[in-house]
């Protein structure tokens, strides 16, 4: 039983197969693994491949990888993990890392593809195993097919597109080119990777936005492995290891934020890797507009958003005040997908500007700054509206999760604290909780209605984003909340869904 389990794994996604490696160290040496299944790899990279769908949008997509180190590298909380000699710290924030979807301009020479499963694969393929239980020899098969086949349709480390030069993607209507490209910072579920929500990240990208998708690094392990300093845990959490998680992921999301502000300036003390030694087109990236503005809006606007445990984390972040040493991120609006609310303290969470109580600042009170230990400068940013009053959120849920009533009901008094004029509630007919990541799309064993509900989805939030979402409701198929019963679960409890058809949008 995995600690936080709720209703299986598979169902929510609640520990990351990525992030298992952290304690995967004793299952076998690196020569060990490594066996004909990289060769295999490296053989097929320059495959042409199958693709996840393309993403549907105006600008080209671009893809680049960076990370960036935290010195010193440190312990965020308490939890531990066991081992036969001594405990190790299972939360140890060390280097951020993140994948950039951009709007990109494509030279001849470029070639549309990138990887969807994480590098190295031995790695992924260990943290699989354990997230499944499965032995690894049998998960090979897979991993020979997405591993080496299957990519994502965006142009890897190609050049960041200035808005000034991206008229010729404007000229069959009236819309004109920004002078910057909003910023989004999107935060996985415990289940994902970096790029496990690549249909949504550059479907936001083809629009225009600039995507930071964080690779969280806070894997949990067993219960059984998990130990408290003094053997007590903290009691100011109702999931005490997700609320340390919490705190390690507002670390990462910090630093993330800090590094591209930092990167725009072209700070030369900036520390930062591109993921495989590649190399990227700097210059697209410090360049200025017409008016000499980066052409990344990164000091006003920014937008959050996150699935499941990312949902969750986007609250955590909106409710309680920024770590020690961190400036806010001037966030103007937040998308969240399916969020998982249990780990949170309730009531709540509320806006920070309501939020006396700061859980997570009193939990992670020991910890240092990461970002001034990274040797940075705070990014210049614009607090005004901030400030003045809290961002605007919309909720998309899936159907699975509007019928878990209790959670929903929660939800729903979250919501409120937020948007208590209602309407920022949405319900996808016929979604699941996956639906809001690439695997109902995936080749071989896509789903029905998954694409669909995919355009919806990225349709609902792009609307939000542009100020457009009363009027979109009332282009798209909507339908009431109704609810049928229609046959009996294991437990012997009824089993229910929504009345509608895949993709009809439930507004509450």
């Amino acid at each position: 039983m995995l600690l936080g389990d709720l209703g299986g794994p598979k169902a929510l996604g609640l520990n990351s197969p990525q992030s298992s490696v952290l304690d995967a160290a004793n299952i076998g040496s690196e020569e060990d693994h490594r066996t004909d299944i990289e060769l295999f790899l490296q053989e097929n990279e320059c495959q042409s491949g199958f693709f996840l769908p393309d993403a549907t949008g105006r600008f080209p997509v671009g893809v680049t990888t960076f990370a960036t180190p935290v010195r010193p590298a440190r312990p965020i909380g308490s939890v531990k993990l066991k081992s036969k000699n001594d405990s190790k710290n299972a939360l140890y924030l060390e280097e951020v890392a993140f994948t950039v979807y951009y709007p990109t301009t494509v030279e001849g020479s470029c070639r549309k593809g990138v990887p969807w499963l994480l590098r190295p694969v031995q790695e992924t393929l260990r943290g699989f195993a354990i997230f499944l239980n499965f032995p690894s020899w049998l998960l090979w098969p897979i991993v020979y097919f997405f591993g080496a086949l299957l990519k994502i349709p965006a142009y890897p480390n190609t050049p960041l597109l200035n808005p000034t030069k991206a008229k010729e993607y404007f000229s069959d209507d009236k819309a004109t080119p920004p002078s910057q490209w909003p910023l989004v910072i999107f935060s996985h579920g415990l289940g994902g990777t970096r790029t496990a929500y690549s249909q949504f990240c550059t479907r936001l990208a083809a629009s225009g936005k600039v995507v930071i998708a964080l690779e969280h690094r806070d894997g949990t392990a067993p219960e059984t492995d998990i130990l408290w300093d003094d053997n007590e845990a903290p009691e100011s959490h109702p999931i005490p290891l997700r609320g340390e998680q919490l705190a390690f992921r507002h670390h990462e999301i910090h630093i993330a934020y800090s590094t591209i502000c930092r990167l725009l300036q072209n700070d030369s003390t900036l520390e930062l890797d591109v993921i495989d030694q590649a190399s990227f087109d700097k210059k697209s990236w410090i360049a200025k507009d017409e008016s000499g503005q980066a052409i990344i809006r990164y000091d006003d606007r920014v937008i959050l958003t996150g699935h499941s445990f990312g949902g969750c984390t986007v609250l955590s972040l909106l409710s309680t005040a920024p770590l020690n040493g961190h400036p806010a991120i001037p966030v103007e609006r937040a998308i969240i997908l399916d969020p998982w609310l249990e780990p949170l303290p309730s009531p709540g969470p509320v806006p920070s500007s309501l939020n006396t109580t700061g859980e997570i600042v009193k939990l992670e009170e020991s910890v240092s700054s990461s970002f001034q230990a990274a040797g940075g400068s705070y990014p210049d940013v614009n607090h005004e509206k901030t400030s003045s009053q809290h961002p605007s959120v919309l909720v998309i849920n899936s159907e699975t999760f509007t019928l878990w009533k209790d959670h929903y009901a929660r939800l729903q008094e979250v919501v409120a604290g937020w948007e208590p004029q209602g309407g920022h509630i949405l319900t996808i007919v016929g979604s699941v909780h996956i639906s809001f990541s690439d695997f109902p799309v995936l080749p071989v064993v896509r789903r029905k209605f998954a694409l669909h509900i995919m355009d919806v989805i990225s349709q609902l939030s792009l609307s939000f984003l542009e100020n457009k979402l009363e009027e979109t409701l009332h282009t798209i198929s909507t339908t009431k909340m109704e609810i049928e019963i229609i046959g009996v679960r294991k437990d012997g409890k009824p089993k229910r869904k929504l009345i509608g058809k895949p993709g009809d949008v439930v507004v509450q």
